[in-house]
């Protein structure tokens, strides 16, 4: 990526970064290699809904898209529900509804809607015994800087504003048999970073990315107290590129399907508590586009490998009215390094989604009150690690080590609830030197926030 100072050391009057086309943090290919470009942008973010805690009665512990039309409608819809603030490595969502990101995702044992049993185990399906349907609304502001140290004039802050939708139904059958649907985002980020010649750089930054999928599900109750359930993940994915490198101007945008699978297990070692696991199979989306060059057009084509995820938490009751809910997930994350982006007509030029991706570690926590029979109060935080690693930092995709904090209320009626949640992403930081940036040395940082609203009706 070509980054020109107008003056001195890191600026003199013709400094280029120390990093030729096929140089990441400083990093050489050795003889056969196929180049390594600096950056590339990466996964989504969303969420959605509600239904009765622990304590309440309703609580039961005891291949490609045919058509232009298809692609535009789920592109429309992904639009509107990849990109938002997540509550995990700020790449990955936490959740999927709104009851559930107020208790940061930790309800893998005690799903609260039928989006969140989608999300993290659908095993969670066979609490809703009568048909119920969450229909959610999200709002998410966030911010993302840079401010290089070479050349040192370089700074700026990209901030933006998203809707994101999404909905779950849970239906249950004769028998021991349940089923759900779901629509979410689970991974999703968008930077944009404006040129400045006068401080030495000389092109804009964007890339915008986001898997969106719509999910059919079912959940089997083996006992009372004992259930399993999977999933299927049609999956749609979106890249959108913009950046120059060694002068040559990349601008694309990709778009195709994908699938995933999922299966869950919930159990209820004794009354008012519960645990929960759920897993995530490795997947893959088949996305191309194409891209000018020299006055004509070449192809693009991205084969994303999607990460294998475990969920597992634990929810258990304190007392008549409280309820503690603790999850852990672990996301193969690394997987997004080994997918790069190819070039029909530049077959030695290789762009990671994730440029030195890690795997991530989150652990939630999640309480939740039963103040009466109409309201019920929640609380959480969540921490998780960077998946990007500083050699792979670039204005193009970047996070940070995450800590939020998220909190909501429900209010439940005889046939629907509504649930409200607002959360907080505090500022995290990157420090990248020169000898291991991508493009630009400096600091790096992300901070967000979110509101949203969800209806939930029962039949």
């Amino acid at each position: 990526m070509s980054v020109c100072a107008a003056a001195g050391q890191p600026g003199g009057e013709d400094w280029r970064p120390p990093w030729p086309l096929g140089v990441v943090g400083g990093k050489k290919p050795t003889g056969g290699e196929a180049l390594q470009a600096p950056a590339i942008g990466e996964g989504l973010c969303v969420r959605v809904g509600a239904t009765a805690p622990l304590h309440a009665p309703r609580s039961s512990l005891g291949a490609y898209p045919a058509g232009r039309v298809l692609t535009l409608f789920f592109s429309v819809l992904a639009g509107l529900a990849f990109v938002r603030p997540c509550l995990a490595s700020q790449l990955l969502t936490v959740g999927a509804s709104a009851a559930d990101v107020a208790l940061s995702g930790a309800t893998v044992g005690e799903p609260k809607t039928p989006a969140g049993a989608m999300f993290s185990n659908p095993a969670g399906l066979v609490l809703f015994d009568e048909t119920t349907a969450d229909f959610s609304a999200g709002i998410s502001f966030a911010k993302t800087g840079v401010d290089a140290s070479a050349p040192p004039a370089y700074e700026d802050e990209n901030s933006f504003l998203v809707l994101s939708p999404g909905f779950g139904v849970a239906v249950p059958r004769k028998g021991r048999w349940h089923y759900g649907l779901a629509a979410y985002g689970s991974v999703g980020t968008k930077f944009d970073f404006e040129a400045d010649p006068a401080a030495g750089v000389d092109h804009s930054f964007l890339s915008e990315a986001g898997i969106f999928t719509l999910a059919p599900g079912l959940a089997y109750r083996i006992s009372d107290r004992l259930s399993v359930g999977g999933a299927i993940n049609p999956l749609f994915g979106l890249l959108k590129m913009r950046f120059t490198q060694q002068d040559i101007p990349f601008k694309y945008k990709l778009t195709g399907p994908g699938i995933q699978g999922m299966f869950g297990l919930r159990w209820e070692p004794r009354d008012g508590l519960a645990l929960g696991v759920g897993v995530r199979t490795p997947g893959r989306v088949w996305m191309d586009g194409t891209m000018p060059v020299g006055g004509s057009q070449q192809d693009v084509d991205l084969e994303l490998e999607m990460p294998a995820q475990i969920f597992s938490g634990i929810t258990t009751r304190m007392g008549e009215r409280a309820t503690v809910s603790v999850a852990f997930r672990w996301t193969d994350s690394s997987s997004f390094g080994d997918s790069p982006i190819e070039f029909e007509l530049m077959p030695d030029v290789s762009l990671p989604f994730v440029p030195a991706a890690e795997d991530e570690y989150a652990v939630s926590v999640g309480v939740e009150y039963a103040w009466s029979e109409l309201l019920d109060l929640r609380l959480s935080g969540v921490h998780s690690n960077a998946i990007v690693g500083t050699e792979g930092i670039s204005p193009l995709i970047f996070d940070t080590e995450d800590y939020r904090l998220g909190a909501g209320f429900g209010l439940n009626f005889d046939h629907w609830s509504l649930d409200f949640m607002a959360g907080h992403a505090f500022e995290g930081t990157r420090d990248v030197a020169a000898n291991e940036a991508a493009v630009l040395p400096g600091t790096y940082s992300v901070e967000g926030h979110i509101l949203m609203i969800a209806a939930t009706w029962r039949r």
